[in-house]
């Protein structure tokens, strides 16, 4: 199954591959966003650190995804004082990120992954979520879902 972190919008602007692969590119040459539509390969040099996918309402995975982000939300303690049930209220878009630890370094693979999250702190209104861990905004973990 694999290591996801996914970024949930809330924002009108819609997530747009194209759009994040120019920005990557931009901040540094090594990397590479490889797609077609919605789906893609991040590379980093020749590694491949990530798979992503956009999903969108009506696309099906949109649907699923978010009833299983509602649901370990809806678990945590705190969760009712947390912006996550607005958050995924006003889900607009999700940014699916499968990490694949193409470094061989843990660590390593997820800060090449923190310009993702940086970028759409910046321009997207939305959550940061990560299996095993939970929520976070552009400050950090707003809530833990183990």
């Amino acid at each position: 199954m694999g290591y996801y972190m996914r970024y949930i919008s809330a924002d009108a602007r819609p997530l747009e591959l194209s759009e994040l692969a120019r920005v990557l590119a931009e901040q540094n040459p090594a990397y590479d966003l490889r797609f077609e539509q919605n789906e893609g390969t991040l590379h980093y040099g020749e590694t491949v650190i990530a798979q992503l996918e956009i999903n969108l309402p009506g696309d099906g995975m949109f649907d699923e995804e978010l009833a299983e982000l509602r649901e370990f939300a809806e678990d945590a303690d705190g969760a009712a004082l947390s912006p996550v049930p607005q958050v995924l209220r006003q889900a607009a878009g999700l940014l699916a990120v499968r990490v694949l630890w193409g470094t061989g370094e843990s660590e390593t693979t997820l800060q090449r992954l923190d310009p993702i999250w940086s970028w759409l702190f910046e321009h997207r209104r939305g959550l940061m979520q990560a299996d095993g861990e939970g929520y976070y905004d552009s400050r950090g973990l707003v809530l833990q879902v183990d």
